[in-house]
């Protein structure tokens, strides 16, 4: 694939996003920040207060800032089962003082998410989810790194959950999908928080 064709297969698309993150620097507190505007126009229904985010990759916007959240919410994080056996995430607190509590561990790419031993929470909890992705669209697409694991998670969440793409900046007008991918209901960036669509 030349520079100039654009990409038809989502495995072009993602050597086309890697490339794009190449030298780029990201204003991880502009992110943060257009995240907390947006969830202070949110109103948590009862019982359904968690925010789900999640432990960057290099090239990803970091979200560690996050932490404190207004009152309302609880922060929690994704853990990533062992592939050879499941491949469901799983949701778990974590300290609104930051990620270092104690009941994290560092994941084999890299990135820390909560021990095995962690608290659960239930799915019903969630009201948020801060998606990571390779490449965004307008309207809500997502490519991801090719595991699915987030679609399992948010197919399993439900249509009542906000489901908020974070990106590097990196959106196009539209992006190749298959049956299972679910797509977001908004997109974080530099810019801010909108809605897709």
């Amino acid at each position: 694939m030349t520079q100039q064709q654009t990409p038809r297969t989502k495995a072009e698309w993602r050597e086309r996003a890697r490339a794009n993150r190449d030298g780029l620097t990201i204003e991880h507190g502009r992110v943060v920040a257009g995240i907390r505007h947006f969830l202070t126009t949110l109103d948590p229904a009862s019982g359904r207060n968690v925010v789900v985010t999640y432990s960057a990759l290099p090239g990803e916007p970091d979200l560690v800032a996050l932490a404190p959240l207004d009152p309302r919410w609880k922060l929690a994080l994704t853990r990533t089962p062992d592939a050879s056996t499941d491949r469901a995430l799983t949701i778990h607190p974590i300290d609104q003082a930051g990620p270092e509590n104690g009941q994290l561990e560092r994941h084999r790419l890299g990135y820390l998410q909560p021990t095995a031993d962690a608290p659960v929470l239930a799915d019903e909890a969630v009201a948020v989810v801060l998606v990571p992705g390779l490449a965004f669209a307008m309207d809500g697409s997502r490519l991801g790194h090719g595991a699915g694991y987030y679609d399992r998670l948010l197919a399993r969440l439900g249509d009542g959950v906000v489901r908020v793409g974070v990106t590097d900046g990196f959106i196009v007008g539209g992006l190749p999908t298959d049956a299972h991918d679910v797509p977001m209901t908004h997109l974080a960036s530099e810019a801010g928080v909108f809605r897709c669509g």
